[in-house]
């Protein structure tokens, strides 16, 4: 997960694959969406909870894949502004290559859904490009904690595992399983999003920005929280203000 950038091309190059994947990454969700979510779809599941377990899994085996492909495994297969604060509060990961990876995968969040609207056409305006919204009723805070405590379970796992050297190679299986399980159980009441470049480009694109802010910014605060504890842990001594690959 983590990433070394020891010069500008080198940054370019992993942040134009972080752009690639995310891009991949949300032009599948936006066409599982249109598939499993539509009436007049062949594929369309209408039991609410069975939809979102099956979303669940194919999300999980797509990331997967692209963690484990060679443009993931070479920019680190972040695809999510969370994971890189996450990387970057734990001391792994350079502090100038944080805002080139967050505006690469912001970019892949706009560039996977408007490819989606290409291809599939009408009905990806009928999904809203798959727009993030939580159960109605479901208030800012609460909706923030959850959405918090979901990716910071998520990255506490992969943590554990991080601090296993043997285990390095399931770290991508990890975090799939992880974001599967919280789409399958989350689904229906905060939108299971627990990743900025999932809900920015829909938002953006629909034009439907009621919960963007809490989409954004939750995931942030997840993962410098876990990233700072976890660094604490490792050294046992507070972390300082920069990590010290900065």
């Amino acid at each position: 997960m983590s990433s070394s950038v020891p010069s500008r091309a080198d940054l370019a190059r992993h942040a134009g694959y972080e752009f690639l994947s995310t891009t991949v990454l949300l032009f599948g969700v936006v066409s599982l969406v249109r598939l499993l979510a539509l009436p007049d779809s062949p594929f369309a599941i209408r039991d609410a909870h069975l939809m979102l377990g099956t979303a669940g899994a194919v999300v999980a085996l797509l990331l997967a894949a692209l963690m484990y492909a060679p443009t993931g495994r070479a920019s680190g297969g972040h695809f999510n502004p969370g994971v890189t604060v996450f990387l970057w509060a734990d001391g792994l990961f350079p502090g100038r290559a944080v805002l080139p990876y967050i505006a690469a995968q912001l970019a892949g969040s706009v560039g996977g859904p408007a490819l989606a609207r290409l291809v599939w056409g009408d009905p990806v305006l009928r999904i809203h490009y798959a727009l993030v919204a939580p159960a109605p009723g479901t208030g800012t805070t609460v909706l923030f904690l959850i959405e918090t405590a979901a990716l910071i379970a998520v990255l506490a796992a992969v943590a554990v595992v991080m601090g296993r050297p043997r285990l390095h190679a399931l770290i991508p299986a990890v975090i799939a399983v992880g974001v599967g399980l919280v789409i399958a159980s989350l689904g229906t009441v905060t939108g299971a999003n627990i990743n900025p470049a999932r809900a920015f480009g829909p938002a953006l694109l629909s034009g439907e920005y009621t919960h963007l802010g809490t989409y954004l910014l939750s995931p942030l605060v997840a993962g410098f929280l876990t990233g700072r504890a976890h660094r604490t842990l490792r050294t046992g001594r507070p972390a300082p203000a920069q990590p010290a690959t900065t």
